[in-house]
């Protein structure tokens, strides 16, 4: 156990700010009108002067909470450390009740960096490591020195590429053989700073969080009922621009196992360093909101198998491949993630809506969708399975059938009526979700025999 190597001794502080985030939270939660008409009143009636000390008084007992936080984690610290073997990555924990948890390199799924707002003024990052197995697997190594998580996160995915290397060759790779070169092509140039606050501001969220503002403005609406909608509101506004924030995108190529890498940067506050492993990449959605149809931007988001939805776990990393981007950056990049190449994207999986599918929705489908019935329908190639949707969100998702683990057949009473049925493709957990919606029966049932006679992987590992 002695050659396990410790954290940063900040990490108790840094831990503790956490929970000082989440105590927040809380309270402003369960804000009162009465709370608030108390702070008015005293605000009003001269007692700054009771203000000033009250506040002094506090932020002297915060002072002395942290040097107390200080000096009893350092037990606590002490116990903390993580060990990087030939085999896995080892996270201990604990003095009363220990907890070791590892990764096996065979079993990683991603490593990022990632910057925390409070971290980086201290010029510090976590490593987090995902494995198979969703996010309960996660070992997040918390916190180190920026440069010493870069090289962790370096030594982490040398050590990956060594497994991958020898289940490739009976000899594996020498310890003094340099690190394999990489491939710096551009995927997505830096995203403008005006294209994300513009694209975030077209965003459906923000347009409902500056109505609620006004709503709150202009009307007597007691501030105990719209501050935590607020709170509701404001970290998905929040999210649109963290996410987007600088953001950019390069391919790399192991010279040695011939694996391709995106390697994603972006974060306003919370700054990251995410790979995504093009082999972990499941499906694709292409997706233009309402109105960024007036600026022909787009999104692209993937299904990365290890990853899991985006918004189950806050601290997984972005499945918005492309967050906002012209048509072009966007089909490129769909070309990269996908079996399909730009030519027949062009030809069979154009975003603005299909144009040789080989099943759509019937017109007595209208009664079961009325608003976009013409612009479902499923489309088979030899090796992709492509869905458009939408008439005035558009939407064009593209999966390899191998990907595809489970067909449902589906017809509901309301389904049954209109005389149509859907088959849902279900993926691993992701943002992608595709499915022939509101197909006539018989193309229904056509689609789902056509779907089980797809070729499957000797394996599922993911």
């Amino acid at each position: 156990m002695n050659d396990y190597r410790r954290v940063h001794r900040l990490t108790p502080l840094l831990e503790f700010w956490t929970l000082i985030l989440a105590l927040f939270t809380i309270f402003a939660l369960n804000i009162t009108d009465s709370g608030i008409k108390g702070v008015r009143e005293l605000l009003t009636s001269g007692g700054m002067k009771g203000i000033a000390i009250g506040l002094g008084i506090g932020v002297a007992a915060f002072l002395v909470l942290c040097v107390l936080i200080w000096l009893v984690s350092g037990i606590w610290w002490r116990a903390m450390g993580y060990q990087v073997t030939d085999e896995e990555v080892a996270l201990k924990r604990g003095v009363l009740s220990k907890q070791l948890r590892t990764a096996r390199f065979d079993r990683i799924q991603a490593v990022d960096v990632v910057e925390s707002v409070i971290a980086r003024i201290f010029s510090l990052a976590a490593l987090r490591i995902e494995t198979a197995g969703g996010n309960r697997s996660v070992i997040q190594i918390s916190y180190l020195p920026k440069a010493e998580a870069e090289a962790l996160r370096a030594e982490v995915l040398g050590k990956v590429r060594r497994v991958k290397t020898d289940e490739l060759s009976e000899q594996p790779l020498a310890e003094e053989e340099p690190e394999p070169q990489a491939l710096s092509d551009v995927v997505l140039p830096e995203v403008p700073i005006a294209r994300t606050l513009v694209g975030a501001a077209l965003h459906l969220s923000t347009i409902v969080t500056v109505i609620f503002l006004a709503v709150i403005f202009f009307t007597p609406l007691p501030l105990s009922t719209s501050f935590p909608i607020l709170v509701g509101l404001i970290p998905n506004v929040w999210g649109l621009v963290d996410k987007s924030w600088r953001f950019s995108a390069t391919l790399a190529t192991d010279s040695a196992t011939g694996e391709q890498v995106v390697n994603v940067k972006y974060g306003l506050a919370d700054r990251r360093a995410q790979s995504i492993r093009l082999d972990r990449i499941h499906a694709a959605t292409m997706f233009q909101p309402i109105l960024w149809r007036l600026t022909g931007w787009w999104t692209v988001r993937v299904t990365v198998a290890g990853y899991g939805a985006e918004g189950g776990d806050k601290q997984s990393g972005t499945t918005a491949i492309v967050p906002v981007a012209t048509r072009d950056e966007a089909l490129a990049v769909l070309a990269l993630v996908t079996p399909l190449n730009r030519e027949e994207i062009e030809d069979v999986a154009k975003p603005e809506g299909h144009t040789t599918p080989t099943y759509t929705s019937p017109q007595r489908a209208w009664w079961a969708t009325p608003f976009d019935r013409a612009q479902q329908a499923v489309t088979l190639t030899p090796h992709a399975v492509i869905t458009h949707s939408g008439r005035l969100s558009r939407r064009v998702s593209i999966v390899e059938p191998a990907h595809i683990q489970e067909l449902t057949y589906a017809r509901g009473p309301i389904a049954r009526a209109c005389g149509v049925a859907t088959v849902r493709m279900d993926l691993v957990k992701g943002p992608v979700s595709m499915a022939g919606e509101q197909l006539s029966p018989a193309h229904a049932e056509e689609l789902l025999e056509r779907l089980r006679g797809r070729t499957l992987p000797d394996y599922y590992g993911g």
